[in-house]
């Protein structure tokens, strides 16, 4: 596995504490909060998607779950 970079890093630690307030504001509403595991390679797919779309990757796994279960 290839080493981030410390600016990756800082992006990605942001990312998430942009996506912990957002699950904070959401506390009460009919979500629930999971763990996922991926590949990395798989997980980049999705951030790249995410960036693209300019969504939240939490937002693009949500889209792209719905979209398979409705295809399938």
């Amino acid at each position: 596995m290839a080493r981030r970079k410390i600016t990756e890093e800082a992006e990605t630690n942001q990312e998430q504490t942009e996506e912990d307030d957002q699950d904070t504001a959401d506390q009460g509403s009919d979500r629930t909060q999971l763990t996922q595991r991926m590949p990395d390679d798989l997980l980049d797919d999705v951030d790249e998607l995410a960036e693209t779309m300019g969504m939240s990757r939490n937002a693009a796994i949500n889209m792209l779950v719905k979209r398979g279960l409705d295809g399938f």
